[in-house]
Order: structure tokens, then sequence, then C-alpha cells
């Protein structure tokens, strides 16, 4: 992302927080914020709200971005020694039906499958995090971007920077669509709840709305009748979470020396439950570690 714009979105990060849920339009004259027309429906958030082409925020283009924020009780430590950790999550007995596309969208194209997996039972989009109470900082703060296209969400799993940050869903549609995202909680780590965070409309190509990500957890945003195939977003604790590449693996840096759990988790798609899968990783100063997660029904 350009300077600009990753400093017009500091902005909207900060309106997202008072308002929980805005609508935004990509195009057209410059203008503040206005009530939205009769109809639009801005979720749970309380607020019918419009922003034509928001300006941007009025800080200097060369200071730092400010950090994501964390969950309280994280500390953040001198990490000089520590070490990297590699993690590979597979899923060698998914079925074929698994792995294909349980059919068509509204659109008429293919779903998404249940599962991705490469070569080697590497399983793509899996989310896996690292219980680690103290640790490096947390990244820049900056939105995270899901494009509503085709009725299909992408991409299918994505971590935010930190907590604090805003949840940007786009149309790249020119037909009229309903966007709902629901909160899942800490899904990785105990059962999924499921409450709605925000319903909105996106009218035409461009526009978009915008959900606040003020605590960890994950958040399945789907279009409206397709919750079976929602992208999740996930709103870490610590930046010690992370989604797998197309052949299952995640590589975490600046890990402090210690042994701490892990897990990995593939949420809930196509009509299927989630699954997860646990284990624990020692490391060493100055040194790699790895370990492999095995999902399971």
């Amino acid at each position: 992302m350009n300077p600009r714009g990753a400093v017009g979105l500091v902005g909207l990060v900060g309106l997202v927080g008072l308002v929980g849920l805005v609508g935004l339009v990509g195009c057209g004259s410059k203008r503040g914020a206005t009530v939205a027309p009769a109809g639009h429906d801005a979720g749970d958030a309380g607020v019918d709200g419009e922003l034509l082409d928001a300006p941007p925020a009025a800080i200097a283009t060369d200071a730092a971005p400010p950090r994501a924020g964390t969950a309280p009780g994280y500390q953040v430590i001198d990490t000089a020694h520590a070490g990297t950790v590699r993690v590979t999550v597979e899923w060698p007995t998914a079925s074929a039906a698994l792995r294909r596309s349980p059919g068509r969208t509204a659109c008429g194209g293919e779903r998404p499958p249940r599962v991705r997996i490469g070569t080697l039972h590497g399983v793509a989009a899996a989310v896996v995090i690292i219980d680690v109470g103290a640790g490096k900082a947390a990244p820049p703060a900056g939105p995270v971007r899901l494009t509503a296209r085709d009725c299909t969400i992408t991409p299918a799993a994505v971590v935010a920077p930190g907590l604090g940050d805003a949840l940007i869903i786009e149309s790249a549609d020119e037909a009229a669509q309903t966007v709902v995202a629901t909160a899942l909680g800490p899904a990785w780590d105990r059962p999924a709840t499921a409450a709605l965070r925000a319903r909105a409309h996106l009218p035409m190509l461009g526009h978009a709305v915008a959900v606040a990500l003020p605590e960890a957890g994950a958040i399945a945003v789907a279009l409206d009748g397709a919750r079976d195939d929602a992208a999740v977003v996930i709103a870490p604790p610590h930046p010690y979470v992370a989604v797998t590449d197309d052949v299952g693996v995640v590589r975490f840096d600046a890990v402090p020396p210690g042994t701490y759990p892990v897990r990995a988790w593939l949420p809930a798609r196509a009509g299927h439950a989630a699954v997860a899968a646990s284990g624990s990783v020692t490391v060493a100063a100055d040194d790699d570690a790895t370990v492999t997660l095995v999902l399971a029904p």
C-alpha cells in the first residue's frame, strides 16, 4: 500500500472506532459524512452512516505508524536472542469429497471446497497460534481487506495486524449484495460462539463497509444466505498468530526461548464443522524449531 493510501485508512480506522460500522463509496465528489438513505442496514452498530471519498487524516506523512493493539496481559520484551518456529499443518485423512467444490454459488461459479490440501498433505488457510504471553511488539496498525465478488468472499482466511484495526469489506460486483459479519470469539481455543457484529448493504461496485476489531477473536464474513462459505478474519491477541500458505506452512520469527502450546484451527466451511489440532514447541535462543500439527475430524 502506498503511503497516501495508508494515511487515509488510519483516519478511517479512527472513525470506525466511533461508529462501529461505516459505509464507504469508492467514487463521487468529496463530501463529509451524511445520513444514509432509508433502508440502509448498518447492523447492530446503531448508526446508519455513509462516507464519500474520505479525505486523508491530518497527520504528517512521515510520521511513524502506530502499533496495533494486543490483548491485556501480553508483554513486549527484548527478543534479540529469540528463535524462529516453522509450523506445518497437515490433514492426510481428509476425504476427496472434502477437497472438491460442494456445488455452485448463486452466481453460477464453483463454491470453495471445504479444504485446500497440497501434495504433501499441507493445509492452506489454517489459523496457527503460538500461546506466547510475552514477546515482540505488534506490527504497525492497519486495516485488513476482504472482497465480495461472484458470490464469494476472499481471501478465505486473514489475520489483522492486531486489535484496534478495522476490517474493510468491499464490493467488486456491479450487483447489490448484503454482507453479514458474525463474531465467533477465540474459536481456535474454545467452542465458537455466534454473535451478529454487523449487517450491511453494498449497493454497487466500489462500495465498502468497515467493521471495528476491538477484541481478540474470529469474525466470519459471508454474503447474506451463504454462511457456509464464510471467510474468516482473525483479530489476534498478540503477534504470534498467522495463516498457513498454500503448502500448509507458516513461519514465526522473534519467538522467545521457552516451551509453548501451539494450536491449528481450520474454520467451519461448506457445511462441515471446524477442525483443530494442538501440540507444543520448544524454542532455544538463536535457534530454529519445527512442529507438525495433524488435523483430525
